[in-house]
C-alpha cells in the first residue's frame, strides 16, 4: 500500500479531515478518508491519602454517545506543545490537581483504522489541589477511587473507555498500582 496523494477536506481546531489516495497491492487506487490528529495525553493521577492511594478520575459528558463516562483525565496536544506539557495542563484543567512528578507510562494509537492519533500516557504523582479550570464546553466532575476498585470496574465493563482501560491495565502489569 502506498499513499500517493492527500487532500484536505476540512481543517479543524484539533484535527483535520483528509482524503488519502492510496495505491493498494492490486495496483488499484482507492480513496480513504481519515482524521489527522496532533495527538493527545492521558494522565493517571495517583493521590496519596490517609486511607491509601486514590486514582483521580473524571465523570465526563460524552455527547457523541449521549453518556457520562468515568475516565482518566485527558486532552489534545495543542500546536507546538509537548505531550508532557499537555498532560500537565489537562490535569489541572480537568481535575484541579497539579503534579510535582509526571512520568511517561506508555503510548498507543487510539483507532488506527480512522486516525493517526497517538495517545501519550503519563503518571502524575505528588499532587496538590489548585482548582479546576474547565473549558466552557466541558461538563465533568472529579471522583476519587481506590486503584483496585477502578480495575474491578474495568473488568466488569463499568468502565469501557479504552484509554482508561489500557492505562489501568498497563499500570497494574508494571506494578505501579
Amino acid at each position: 500500500m502506498n499513499i500517493i496523494d492527500e487532500r484536505l477536506i476540512h481543517e479543524g481546531h484539533s484535527y483535520d479531515f483528509v482524503d488519502l489516495s492510496v495505491r493498494y497491492p492490486d495496483d488499484k487506487v482507492r480513496n480513504k478518508p481519515i482524521v489527522r490528529h496532533r495527538g493527545a495525553a492521558t494522565i493517571l493521577p495517583l493521590l496519596q491519602t490517609d486511607s491509601g492511594p486514590r486514582v483521580v478520575m473524571v465523570r465526563n459528558e460524552r455527547v457523541t454517545i449521549d453518556q457520562y463516562l468515568l475516565e482518566l483525565p485527558a486532552g489534545g496536544i495543542d500546536q507546538d506543545e509537548k505531550p508532557i506539557e499537555a498532560a500537565a495542563r489537562e490535569l489541572i484543567e480537568e481535575t484541579g490537581y497539579r503534579a510535582q512528578r509526571l512520568d511517561p507510562l506508555c503510548r498507543f494509537l487510539t483507532t488506527p483504522g480512522l486516525t493517526d492519533e497517538l495517545m501519550h500516557v503519563f503518571v502524575a504523582q505528588d499532587l496538590t489541589h489548585v482548582g479546576q479550570s474547565l473549558e466552557p464546553y466541558e461538563s465533568l466532575t472529579v471522583e476519587l477511587h481506590k486503584p483496585d476498585r477502578v480495575l474491578e470496574m474495568v473488568h466488569t465493563n463499568e468502565i469501557n473507555d479504552a484509554k482508561t482501560m489500557l492505562t489501568m491495565l498497563v499500570a497494574k502489569q508494571t506494578g505501579l498500582i
